[in-house]
């Protein structure tokens, strides 16, 4: 796949969250705004003057942490392979997309743990195949909600990240289609089906392979498996 294929789907997916970020930029400002309001009304009252200003601190450390990670995230980059913490850049990403991701009754479930380790691959392009998994399970419960759900675990072939949701799965036969450029069964601007096979595409990329299947439960779970060591 060429790389400027990549770059087009990053910016068309990270275009579609500016109006989330923008919101959860919002809200924290209103915290910003009316705790510093309570400060002036509450001049003389040092301990709700102190309260107030940690609460305007903390949002403003959301609202840096917020715009920081989008900005990381969306600029366009030759990728670069290094060591990282994976549960870093899953909280990253989960900080600006969540918003988006829950729409439509979608319950983002982070992981429940994060086993320690390092991961070697380019840390955005890791970013992107993830939040490709993840908007496309939550589109998969647009019309019925549900549960979208990450799991991380690591063993002695590599890391394991899992994204599922509680979708309709997979239409049988359909299985490799679903990675083809262009594919998609849905309808809107959004739905360009670049998703899967750009995800797919990265995970090659550092070395490892991304799986789907259909759960025992119902939905569809997608799996990528990269190694512990780096390619090279």
């Amino acid at each position: 796949m060429d790389r400027n294929v990549v770059e087009r789907y990053r910016l068309a997916l990270f275009g579609r969250m500016v109006m989330g970020v923008a919101h959860e930029v919002d809200n924290q400002l209103s915290v910003v705004l009316g705790f510093s309001e309570l400060i002036q009304m509450a001049a003389g009252k040092e301990e709700k003057a102190r309260d107030g200003a940690g609460k305007i601190l903390s949002a403003g450390e959301k609202i840096e942490a917020i715009v920081q990670q989008f900005s990381r995230h969306a600029r366009p980059h030759v990728p670069s392979p290094e060591p990282f913490v994976p549960v870093e850049v899953i909280s990253g990403i989960l900080l600006f997309s969540r918003y988006d991701l829950g729409r439509n009754n979608v319950t983002v479930l982070p992981p429940p743990g994060f086993p320690p380790g390092i991961l070697h691959a380019d840390r955005r392009d890791f970013g992107l195949a993830l939040l490709a998994l993840l908007f496309n399970a939550a589109e998969a419960m647009s019309e019925t909600g549900g549960e979208l759900s990450i799991r991380v675990s690591i063993g002695a072939d590599g890391w394991e990240f899992t994204v599922r949701d509680q979708g309709p799965g997979i239409p049988a036969g359909f299985e490799e289609k679903v990675f083809e450029v262009g594919f998609t069964t849905r309808t809107g601007p959004f739905h360009t089906g670049m998703g899967l096979p750009v995800a797919r595409h990265l995970a090659e990329e550092a070395g490892g392979r991304l799986q789907l299947s259909n759960g025992s439960g119902g939905g569809c779970e997608a799996t990528i498996r990269v190694p512990l060591k780096a390619r090279v």
